[in-house]
């Protein structure tokens, strides 16, 4: 015959648990009414095969005439197969094989792996749209501040120069890093290799309200609503404990992001999101920033409790104080043109015809974006006192960010802005991370210092 599947729940009974098999595909597998059987359970796999002498006997009943065969099993209290548990049953000729249902096991392997990795000190972690490493940087410093060894095992983006950024200067980035470069969807799944933690956003692109303005587009139907399928597998291959995400604040409650949870939930994974800004850190740039965090069901609910309850950690009182020290004269520049474009865009009543000019004495900025270097009309800039006009240097659109400006230090002005224009706040990336590692490291009772 050829092998028929099935997908079914253990359910309770009488203080155990009970398994139930019933219908035609007992009957195609020669698992008749009255006919006999053995039974064997190893583990967690339980193996039935028809013997003419067999300890056990098919149940059954009628129904409509039909004798319905049934398979009626007490399990007890078997430590493999607790209530709720999914198993998978594969009927072939005179036998049938019951296993734990494929997710199930994942999500066992998983937990099991983050318990034992984190009990030893030593965590993998994997990265997608990683751009320059901002977000990957933050979340490695915060699993080693918090008293843990991680390395991170992969990273994917579909940029080569951002990637090549990152591995030339991201302390998170080694040379045992694997680098792929690809979109998320064209990734194939088994190059990948188990993580603990898995860090990464969607393209925004297709989220943000300058991006759906521009394209006309709904996230859906932008060219990159396809990576959510790429995301999916990749996280079914990697199979992480704990994921962080991040996306512009449109993102959450969109149509791709809900159903992202939902998948997430169903594969028992837990969440709580949060939308995080500069108050939240007291970081200086204003922008405001989706994130969500998911755990592995199986691990207490008690770890995500206050991950998104942020310390603002100021820095800078004023602009100024961020400010390089020596700047070259010929970064300043009239600007003619955006003055010019101000008048025009005041005429014709646009809400942003204001622009952003900096004295200094400013205790934030506003949004500094992927393409800064171009010097568009709407993004910071610092004015003089004879009115010439430039915009903040890469090392100061890091320290905007709280991003140690290490990540950036060999960029030149275009790559090093487009790399932190689409970055995070790293307090915001940082301190969620954190705060989950020290509640898993007072859950599991670890001295960190024998730890690592």
């Amino acid at each position: 015959m050829t092998e028929q599947v099935s997908y079914t729940q253990l359910k309770g009974h009488r203080g155990g648990v009970r398994l139930w098999i019933e219908g035609s595909k007992l009957s195609t597998a020669g698992f008749k009414r009255e006919a006999r059987y053995n039974r064997t359970i190893n583990g967690d796999e339980i193996h039935l095969t028809l013997a003419a002498n067999g300890e056990f006997k098919v149940s059954g009943r009628q129904r409509n005439g039909v004798n319905l065969p049934i398979i009626d099993m007490s399990l007890g209290r078997h430590k493999e197969f607790p209530e709720g548990t999914r198993i998978r049953a594969v009927f072939s000729a005179g036998k049938i094989h019951i296993s734990i249902h494929h997710e199930d096991a994942a999500k066992k392997a998983r937990e099991e792996r983050f318990v034992a990795n984190a009990a030893e000190g030593q965590l993998t972690e994997g990265s997608a749209c990683t751009g320059g490493g901002i977000s990957t940087a933050a979340v490695h410093m915060a699993i080693g501040d918090s008293g843990f060894n991680s390395r991170v095992a992969w990273v994917v983006d579909t940029e080569i120069k951002y990637l090549q950024s990152a591995f030339a200067q991201n302390f998170a980035i080694t040379d045992e890093t694997v680098c792929f470069e690809a979109r998320l969807e064209e990734l194939e799944p088994h190059l990948l290799s188990p993580v603990d933690i898995f860090s990464f956003s969607l393209p925004c692109a297709g989220f943000s309200r300058s991006g759906t303005s521009k394209h006309g587009l709904s996230p859906e139907e932008h060219e990159s609503g396809t990576s959510l399928f790429g995301l999916m597998s990749m996280i079914r291959a990697a199979n992480p404990a704990v994921l962080l995400s991040e996306n512009v604040r449109e993102a959450q409650g969109s149509p791709m992001y809900i159903l992202l949870q939902q998948e997430l939930i169903r594969r028992g994974y837990r969440i709580v999101e949060a939308v995080l800004d500069n108050r939240d850190t007291g970081t200086f740039e204003n922008r405001q920033r989706y994130w969500f965090m998911a755990i592995s069901s199986g691990l207490p609910a008690e770890l995500l409790a206050d991950v998104f309850k942020l310390e603002p950690n100021r820095k800078y009182h004023q602009l100024l104080d961020l400010m390089d020290a020596e700047v070259p004269d010929d970064v300043w520049a009239d600007n003619q043109y955006l003055k010019d474009k101000q008048i025009r865009d005041q005429a014709a009543g646009k809400g942003f015809a204001t622009r952003q000019l900096l004295s200094g004495s400013e205790t934030k900025v506003g949004t500094i974006g992927r393409f800064y270097h171009k010097r568009r009309s709407t993004e910071p800039f610092v004015v003089n006192g004879d009115g010439k006009e430039r915009l903040l240097s890469v090392a100061e659109h890091a320290r905007c960010k709280s991003i140690p400006e290490v990540l950036v230090a060999k960029c030149n002005m275009t790559t090093g802005h487009e790399i932190l224009g689409q970055s995070i706040d790293f307090q915001q990336a940082y301190q969620p991370m954190y705060r989950l590692m020290n509640a898993v490291r007072s859950w599991l009772g670890l001295d960190l210092a024998e730890a690592v």
